[in-house]
């Protein structure tokens, strides 16, 4: 990207703080939301307190305010018995002049004494009043009420102020210059003169605090009113975020928890908001959730007819408390401190996913996270190779064996926390002993059937050693599809493991024969012979009703045993029977157990034919390649060669 100038430049830098800034304002604001209702609460409790201190503090000013109107009323009811008394006194004295000198020499004593302590007193009123009136003006509450003060004095004092400066001034003009010999009777008719203005004014001011006193005591109401109200409102809305924020979530959190308590496990809260209560039913809906999917987990384990059910139930259970998205188990094997894969869910894309079915077991840690590789470095690579990012090994003991491992794993990194550790470990025991339970079912439920299948070898006293034998040889061929990787077959999970496990019973069918044909000694006529190429779906007959006796999720453990009963005798070129089924229609495990059958039987002695060797079986099944057998199977089979030598050597004189 080019820009025109630096100012370009500047300009994408400014963006990009100004989007940093934002960023972490909005980031802020979300952890300020974990706190919001300790913030409502401390707010609406501190904007009462404030209120309160408000009305507190108004109320000692009003108080104040008038106690002050009742000094300056007093004042003034002082100020004008004072002006009243030395204009009556006054007069007296003119009514009484002195008409020689003793006389004036005793008023000089008496009245000019009382004169000059009148007009202090006067004095002293004034500035009693010029300073309480200053002091409450200077006040925020009077500035509230009343106003900015004008500057200096009160304007309504200044003519009386005035009208004092001049009196006073004129007083002591006509009491004259000398102090020891004063003119009493010019000052006393002065006082008769000018007092009557004086006590004009003061009854003015006087008026004017009265209205004052009225305008005060009414804004005080007022204030008082709206302080009243102010303070009903903002307790209403408190009461109204309380209510919204606190009461009625906290009602439903109480019923959800009953509702939790009554056993309805799984019960969600509903509340998305992100502050204390929120997370708190967070909180409280992801134990309900987990107490319902482990009492789901403890129901759907019981219920798990085989391993393969219970591991899907297990991987789904799990699923409501981590991200599991694929889950394997596997068999522990404590000789060679290895395990084998025994059931993996999903099945994965791939051929026969197996991951090489066993895997070195370097760690007996219960726990293991691991983000690449770890203990099982085989299944490692093999699922690091499927897109997952984070692995979680689980040892399963057991008190009847070795035991199992899960392991777990997920596409996204850091999957697995320290509070999933400790649920799957409190989970562990109850995983184990359905695992332990599902398999133990299996393995009765194989037995039963796989005893029903030598019930029917048993029968034919030519067959022997053959179930072993060639059971062994269709697992090798199965494994060289699993180790094959160009192989386009699509394998499901533990696919040479199941051949093994049901290649005993592709002629489970022949327990609906009648002896009569299947141990007759001659050739069989058309119609014994047709009878007796309908065991193959006898054999899918009988192990489909064992199927159908399991729970639906546990159905599909036949499946390539019903595969194998019906399919082993068809012919890869449409030959065979019993629906003349070609190519690779037929499922591939009835294909491989067609050619581990057939070896079986040319390279074992019955009466009427000895054992061939090996050389010459595998020669006819190079000549019936793509006749009567998969060319792919065939192939399969010779780079199985080595282990099938090593089964025949083992188990031809059993």
């Amino acid at each position: 990207m080019q820009f025109g100038n630096r100012h370009d430049c500047h300009r994408l830098v400014a963006g990009r703080n100004r989007n940093t800034a934002v960023s972490g304002l909005r980031e802020r604001i979300a952890r300020l939301g974990r706190y919001r209702l300790r913030i409502v609460l401390v707010g609406g409790l501190g904007g009462l307190f404030v209120l309160m201190l408000v009305a507190l503090a108004f109320s000692a000013w009003a108080l104040a305010l008038s106690q002050r109107d009742q000094s300056l009323m007093a004042d003034l009811r002082r100020l004008d018995t004072l002006v009243a008394r030395y204009h009556s006194d006054a007069k007296r004295y003119l009514r009484n002049a002195p008409r020689d000198y003793p006389d004036y020499f005793r008023d000089t004593t008496l009245y000019f004494a009382q004169l000059k302590d009148d007009v202090e007193q006067v004095e002293s009123l004034f500035a009693s009043l010029s300073d309480q009136r200053t002091r409450m003006e200077q006040t925020p509450w009077t500035l509230l009420l009343l106003g900015p003060p004008a500057t200096g004095s009160d304007p309504r004092f200044d003519p009386l102020h005035d009208f004092w400066r001049s009196y006073r001034k004129q007083l002591h003009q006509a009491l004259g210059p000398d102090a020891d010999e004063p003119r009493l009777e010019w000052a006393a008719r002065h006082i008769v003169e000018k007092s009557g203005d004086l006590a004009g004014h003061i009854s003015q001011i006087s008026t004017s605090l009265q209205q004052d006193i009225k305008s005060h005591q009414h804004h005080a109401r007022l204030i008082g009113q709206w302080g009243v109200m102010l303070t009903l409102i903002v307790s209403a809305l408190g009461i109204i975020v309380l209510i919204r924020s606190l009461i009625r979530r906290l009602g439903a959190t109480q019923h959800g928890c009953e509702q939790i308590a009554r056993g309805y496990f799984g019960h969600q809260i509903p509340d998305r908001s992100n502050d204390e209560l929120g997370l708190l039913n967070t909180a409280i809906n992801t134990v309900s959730t987990r107490m319902g999917a482990v009492l789901r987990l403890l129901d759907d384990i019981q219920r798990g007819a085989d391993l393969r059910a219970t591991a899907r139930e297990v991987r789904d259970a799990l699923g409501a408390f981590f991200p599991a998205d694929w889950l394997g188990l596997y068999d522990n094997d404590p000789d060679s401190r290895s395990v084998q894969l025994r059931e993996q869910f999903p099945e994965l894309p791939g051929h026969g996913f197996d991951m090489a079915e066993q895997a070195d077991l370097k760690s007996n840690k219960r726990f293991a996270i691991y983000e690449a590789s770890f203990a099982l470095p085989d299944v490692a690579k093999a699922l690091s190779s499927q897109g997952f990012q984070t692995v979680l090994v689980l040892s399963l003991p057991s008190e009847s064996g070795p035991g199992f491992t899960l392991v777990l794993a997920a596409r996204a990194a850091h999957a697995f926390s320290h509070d999933a550790q400790v649920l799957l470990g409190n989970l562990a025991p109850v995983i184990a002993h359905g695992f332990e339970k599902s398999a133990l079912s299996e393995q009765l439920l194989l037995a039963t059937v796989n005893g029903l299948s030598k019930l029917a070898e048993s029968r034919d006293p030519e067959t022997g050693n053959h179930l072993i034998r060639m059971s062994h040889y269709a697992h090798a061929i199965a494994r060289q599809f699993i180790d094959k990787t160009d192989s386009s077959e699509v394998l499901p999970p533990g696919f040479a493991r199941d051949v093994l496990r049901f290649a005993s019973m592709h002629d489970i069918g022949k327990v609906g024969v009648p002896d009569s044909i299947l141990l007759k000694p001659g050739h069989l006529t058309e119609a014994e012979r047709t009878e007796m190429r309908m065991h193959p779906l006898i054999g899918g007959s009988v192990l489909r009703a064992c199927a159908g006796q399991l729970p639906e999720s546990s159905r599909d453990l036949f499946k390539i045993a019903i595969d194998i009963a019906e399919g082993h005798h068809e012919w890869f070129d449409g030959g065979g029977y019993p629906a003349g089924t070609r190519g690779r229609d037929i499922p591939l495990a009835a294909r491989i157990v067609a050619v581990a059958d057939v070896f079986d039987a040319l390279t074992s002695k019955r009466p009427y034919k000895e054992a061939w060797s090996l050389q010459r079986g595998l020669d006819y099944l190079r000549e019936q390649s793509g006749k009567h057998f998969d060319p792919a199977v065939i192939a399969a089979f010779e780079r199985a060669m080595p282990q099938i030598t090593e089964v025949y050597e083992r188990y031809r004189h059993v």
